[in-house]
């Protein structure tokens, strides 16, 4: 009998638990990077596969939110095809609608979503190029942001789901976009495209509870002209106002820094406009 050495040990853990969770029903369409991440982070905690499994789903839940809600990918995008074959514009609006409703977060912005983005658009300007940080199905807003889309428009969009993403880009190629929708996980790999604007819409909030303190780097780092950065306005339950909470939170998150910053307040979303110079 072989004896194997502490790292081969915690490494036979780590692959045990991340092939654990890629075969599991619920979590196995995330980004294998991301598990695996997790995977080394539990190993170094639990000497037990059980645990560590616990523990890498404990960390999933939160990060990916799964209570948030997924239509169903395949058969959406099978709708999709369907509708853009047919020309018919009515449908495949309502099937963008369908989309967005189908997400907690999208689906509270529909009714002010086209007002939010001429509003956005009025300070930043009519982006060529945008970066969608953990959009989930944000990019299906596109009608809305957009009164003619050009097939210019480079559209980046990050998420860790792996169906959201195919799905993202079955629809971009639809409505004759590049697909670059991209499975990266932003807390790990910071996007490093240049754009004009980098949307990153009610996660903040999420994303600290997840990584602490990243999200300050993580703005530093993004190569785009202007920053949108939005948090819900009200609590999910009991309407707590947030917008005094949020807004001293994303001032600490850029303080020291000299970004001119724009706040517009929506019902149920607190946006904040930023411009940083591209690098």
């Amino acid at each position: 009998m072989g004896i194997f050495t502490l790292a081969e040990q915690q490494e036979a853990l780590v692959t045990a638990v991340t092939n654990a969770i890629k075969q599991s029903r619920k979590y196995g369409d995330t980004s294998e990077e991301t598990i695996r991440q997790l995977a080394e982070e539990a190993a170094r905690q639990h000497k037990k596969p059980k645990a560590a499994i616990k523990a890498v789903r404990a960390r999933l839940h939160s990060i990916m939110a799964p209570y948030l809600g997924d239509p169903d990918y395949a058969a959406l995008a099978q709708e999709f095809s369907a509708a853009f074959a047919a020309h018919d514009e009515a449908r495949i609006n309502q099937l963008c609608l369908q989309s967005l409703e189908a997400h907690l977060s999208t689906r509270e912005r529909l009714p002010i979503m086209t007002d939010f983005y001429r509003e956005i658009f009025a300070v930043t300007g009519q982006p060529q190029s945008i970066l969608d940080i953990a959009c989930a199905l944000n990019p299906l807003a596109l009608r809305w942001m957009f009164s003619e889309i050009s097939n210019q428009l480079k559209f980046y969009a990050y998420d860790i789901h792996e169906p959201r993403i195919e799905f993202i880009n079955h629809y971009f190629q639809l409505e004759g976009l590049a697909p670059l929708a991209r499975v990266q996980d932003v807390a790990m790999n910071f996007p490093q495209e240049q754009a004009d604007v980098a949307l990153f819409l009610k996660e903040m909030p999420r994303f600290t509870r997840n990584y602490g303190d990243l999200g300050r780097p993580l703005l530093q780092a993004l190569n785009v002209h202007w920053l949108v950065i939005s948090y819900p306005s009200v609590s999910t339950h009991g309407g707590r106002n947030l917008t005094g909470r949020y807004r001293e939170f994303m001032h600490q998150i850029i303080d020291g820094f000299e970004w001119p910053i724009t706040e517009l307040l929506f019902e149920g979303e607190l946006v904040f406009i930023i411009e940083k110079a591209v690098k």
